[in-house]
């Protein structure tokens, strides 16, 4: 029985503790350079698609502020922010070199600038880099097919 509880006890040690290396592998990719590596560590198309649905909710919230604005100028205020939005959303392509500049935008190493991490959920990571307040980078990793990956980056 003691042996038994020891292998438990190791194994979700071994579990809290997996992102964390796979966030130490990220810093190391970042600070060298690697862009084979982050490609391993990044699910390009899940941070595509969480980027353009953050750029569409941002500019939802900036055109749903022009309701105090006279009808015909919020008008083409809001066709202004649509196009500006959809625009932005089509010409950034998320790729080694974007998420490398998201990610080296900090005073630091990433681990330097880590302020949490921590699970959401059993298949979630959440780490923030930066203070709260002072435009931190919110980081999602998802735990796909074994590995611990980059879902979401948010600025």
């Amino acid at each position: 029985m003691r042996y038994f509880s020891g292998l438990i006890f190791f194994a979700i040690m071994a579990y809290l503790g997996w992102p964390y290396f796979h966030l130490y592998q990220l810093n190391d990719a970042v600070a060298n350079n690697d862009k084979a590596a982050l490609e391993k560590l990044i699910d390009f198309e899940a941070v595509q698609e969480v980027y353009q649905e953050d750029l569409k909710w941002r500019t939802e919230q900036m055109a749903s502020s022009t309701r105090l604005l006279p009808d015909t100028i919020r008008e083409g205020a809001e066709a202004i922010v649509g196009s500006l939005g959809n625009l932005a959303s089509k010409t950034v392509t998320i790729d080694t070199d974007w998420v490398l500049n998201q990610l080296r935008n900090r005073d630091g190493s990433l681990w330097e600038q880590l302020s949490f991490a921590f699970f959401e959920s059993h298949t979630r990571f959440t780490i923030r880099l930066g203070k709260l307040g002072r435009n931190p980078v919110h980081i999602q990793m998802t735990l796909q097919d074994w590995n611990w990956r980059v879902g979401a980056i948010y600025d």
